[in-house]
């Protein structure tokens, strides 16, 4: 399963007894986890804007999931999908977010997110 950038920031927002991370941990279950190399600058982006350590959260995250690079395949689908999304009204959806789908995909695997912009796909797990 590949975690977007959104169900990581709430894993790394809330404590292991919260319900939050409990929502996330049983939609996870037993899965192998998965990241865009490209996600840790979204999550160094986040980290700077709210005065955390980088490198420490950027370590943290890399012990949860697999880091996956980018190709060019993922490159041209996930540009395919995200104009796919804003003419189907997903005005927000960004190019990050479709390369983090064609990467799912081209894994078999799903995303899991909190972002509302990957509604209506079958392979995208929505938390509310």
């Amino acid at each position: 399963m590949l975690l977007d950038t959104s169900a990581i920031i709430e894993v790394l927002r809330h404590p292991k007894t919260s319900k939050e991370f409990k929502l996330i941990q049983k939609h996870i279950g037993e899965e192998e986890l998965y990241l865009l190399v490209v996600q840790l600058a979204e999550l160094s982006d986040w980290c700077f804007a709210h005065n955390l350590p980088v490198r420490e959260r950027t370590e943290e995250v890399k012990k949860l999931a697999n880091i996956i690079p980018l190709d060019e395949d993922i490159c041209l689908e996930g540009s395919r999908i995200k104009n796919e999304r804003r003419k189907k009204g997903f005005g927000s959806f960004g190019l990050l977010d479709g390369l983090l789908l064609a990467a799912a995909r081209s894994m078999g695997e799903r995303v899991l997110t909190f972002d509302r912009d990957f509604a209506e796909e079958q392979d995208c797990l929505v938390l509310p």
